[in-house]
């Protein structure tokens, strides 16, 4: 098949992103795409401006960038309720900037053949595209989502049933918050099997390196991070913290005061400095900006925390697992198609910092314990997330799809 040939077969895929910021579900997304069998999909991605639309762009994809995209957020840990009420009025003030990026987009990219949602939040992206576009949607269902006997969770499913042809659940936690007569697919995120990447040996000998990898913000657990580093200190175990995804220092403002006093920001730069401060934690806390160099992040540390308030495992710990290293995750209820408890790593509840020290400490206390772990992880990642044969699940489900459609 020549190359003009194999674009004339290829599906146009319509991409919507809801985030700037280059984190798990961009990435995961990012990957998705270009793991992809050659020729077969075109893609064409709406997103909001910023990191993530900038390393796309580095890449030569088809971009169509807006302000920001409208969301209405009915995950288990952020839905609405109370002040955050609120937040729903900048989702509304998006809307018009998100209705007129799918408008250019449905003029730009006329031949569409599918439209793919990144994330079951988008819900207005969802009903907007499908309008315009008359297509089949995809909807990536990312976050554990809200199970309470609300009004507004009738009314959020039926619409996704009934607007979306089909649902991606990215694991069986997600899976099992949606409702029994929504049906997905579990197809987990693909992750790049590095090579050479396994385990090398105690990172710093005589000492513990723990790593967190991603946004800095209170809902990730960083508080309970740096507060496990407190209490660590007093028991007098050798331990090194490192935050990777900004360099952070003390911010300032009246926006910043008044979005923290509502309980909207999660910016906790300041709060962090100061515990750390108080703490003297200035030599055993540090922090790391964001970098694509996945190989020199996990290769530096021997033990990944994943203390998110969202109780659900998150992809650092897949990406860590492909590089031979345990996780400890705050999952009250794991399930086995992520992270088996004391087999791939540790589970502790949420907010618990002490809970999280005792599990660091553990595994300090513990090296053979902590590389039959962290060898079990890397086996297990291998098996469950290759990125390209994840993919090839994706492009069938896109093919079943259309040909629906012909």
């Amino acid at each position: 098949m020549t190359e003009c040939q194999a674009d004339a077969a290829s599906l146009k895929v319509l991409y919507l992103h809801h985030v700037a910021p280059f984190g798990g579900s961009s990435r995961s997304m990012m990957e998705m795409i270009n793991a992809l069998p050659s020729g077969t999909v075109e893609a064409r991605i709406v997103l909001p401006r910023g990191q993530y639309a900038e390393i796309l762009g580095r890449q030569g994809l088809l971009l169509l960038t807006s302000g920001g995209v409208a969301q209405f957020d009915h995950c288990r840990y952020s839905y609405y309720r109370g002040w955050r009420w609120l937040v729903l009025g900048r989702e509304l003030l998006y809307l018009p900037g998100t209705l007129f990026a799918l408008w250019r987009a449905r003029r730009r990219w006329p031949d569409t053949d599918l439209v793919h949602v990144n994330e079951i939040t988008m819900l207005p992206s969802l009903l907007a595209a499908r309008w315009l576009f008359g297509k089949p949607v995809v909807v990536h269902v990312r976050s554990v989502q809200c199970t309470l006997p609300l009004a507004r969770t009738h009314w959020v499913f039926g619409l996704v049933g009934r607007y979306s042809a089909m649902r991606i659940a990215i694991d069986q936690n997600v899976q099992q918050s949606l409702p029994a007569d929504l049906s997905s697919t579990v197809i987990h995120n693909g992750l790049k099997v590095p090579d050479g990447g396994g385990p090398t040996g105690d990172v710093c000998p005589g000492e513990l390196v723990v790593g967190m990898v991603g946004v800095i913000a209170r809902v990730k657990g960083c508080i309970e991070f740096v507060r496990a580093a407190a209490e660590l200190k007093r028991r007098g175990v050798p331990v090194r913290f490192k935050l990777i995804g900004k360099e952070i220092r003390h911010q300032s403002g009246w926006r910043d005061r008044l979005l923290r006093s509502l309980g909207f920001s999660q910016e906790i730069s300041n709060e962090l400095l100061d515990i750390i401060a108080a703490e003297g934690l200035e030599d055993i806390v540090r922090f790391e900006p964001f970098t694509t160099d996945l190989k020199a992040v996990y290769r530096a540390m021997d033990v990944i925390a994943f203390p998110s308030h969202y109780d659900a495992p998150g992809r650092p710990i897949f990406e860590a697992a492909l590089y031979g290293i345990p996780a400890i995750a705050a999952v009250s209820e794991p399930m086995p198609d992520t992270i088996q408890p004391e087999v791939t790593g540790l589970t502790i509840p949420p907010r618990d910092h002490l809970a999280l020290a005792d599990a660091i400490e553990r595994l300090y206390r513990d090296p053979q314990l902590r590389r039959t772990m962290g060898d079990q992880a890397r086996a297990f990642a291998e098996g469950s997330f290759d990125a390209a044969r994840n993919a090839s699940e994706v492009l069938a489900l896109y093919r079943r799809l259309k040909a629906g459609e012909d």
